[in-house]
């Protein structure tokens, strides 16, 4: 049961570190941002379904196009604006704006929707080994999401420009690589997959403005944990953490499971500062 729990939201972490592992080893931006995309999709999810009565598979594509625009919206009119200042400037003025995005949509969204939590509706009934089927449909979902992450990054196109971009975002330009349209994909690919996540996890539990707020600080462990530019390492270290969380909140004390991940941090942080599985 406690297996079962902790790879479940485990891959709720590891869905949102995937999206902010890929923009912050290609454009050097912790976007902290995504946690508030995170919040904005569940909600969009919520809605759909309460109000226009649409079909749960339906609100979670929306959900994913909602946090792709944000993202994307905020990596065009926002981010590239200092892009082209020094790179010790530009890194400083993006992480405040990210965190300044955070909090803005944050509380845009407490404002606009008070911080009563909204129950999303269950949208399957039954279980299977002591977890509900919809608990079982968040994990199958992220493994699907991850390998069609992968096979885009490693079978097209664009995929191959992301991986180049990666490496050295300088000799891609050089090689022809237009490092705008990079970037806009993967804020565009991180922003569906935060959104993804909160949709995918609000019918286990509920939707309120602050439930961005642990996935997102989760996501940034998993990502340290991972490694820069491993989409494996964030999957295996994700659903890891989740895991870890789990069983210490049950053998050791619950008072701590949200402690577990930050103890994990620090650990690997002075055995492997690179992550378990990042390149230097």
């Amino acid at each position: 049961m406690q297996l079962g729990s902790g790879l479940i939201i485990g891959s709720v972490y590891a869905l949102v570190a995937l999206g902010l592992n890929i923009i912050w080893s290609i454009t050097d931006i912790p976007d902290f941002a995504q946690g508030s995309f995170y919040v904005i999709a569940a909600y969009a999810g919520y809605f759909a379904v309460t109000l226009a009565g649409v079909p749960f598979p339906v609100a979670l594509l929306l959900g994913m196009c909602v946090g792709a625009i944000m993202a994307f919206s905020c990596e065009r009119f926002l981010y590239r604006r200092w892009r082209e200042r020094t790179f010790r400037a530009a890194a400083r003025v993006q992480l405040l704006v990210a965190i300044a995005l955070f909090f803005l949509f944050a509380n845009a969204a407490n404002a606009i929707w008070t911080s009563k939590a909204k129950i999303f509706p269950a949208y399957m009934k039954g279980s299977l080994l002591g977890l509900s089927y919809m608990r079982i449909n968040v994990f199958l979902a992220a493994i699907v999401l991850f390998i069609l992450v992968y096979l885009f990054i490693m079978k097209t196109k664009p995929g191959k420009a992301i991986r180049a971009a990666s490496m050295d975002v300088g000799m891609a330009q050089v090689l022809g690589i237009n490092i705008d349209t990079v970037n806009s994909i993967v804020f565009a690919m991180g922003g569906a997959l935060s959104g993804a996540a909160a949709v995918l996890v609000s019918p286990l539990y509920s939707v309120f403005p602050t439930m961005g707020d642990l996935p997102l600080l989760k996501a940034l462990v998993v990502v340290i944990l991972g490694g820069f530019g491993s989409v494996s390492g964030v999957l295996i270290c994700g659903l890891g953490l989740g895991v870890a969380e789990a069983f210490g909140a049950t053998y050791i004390s619950s008072a701590y499971q949200h402690g577990f991940a930050f103890f994990v941090l620090i650990l690997t942080l002075l055995l492997r500062p690179k992550g378990l599985f990042g390149r230097v």
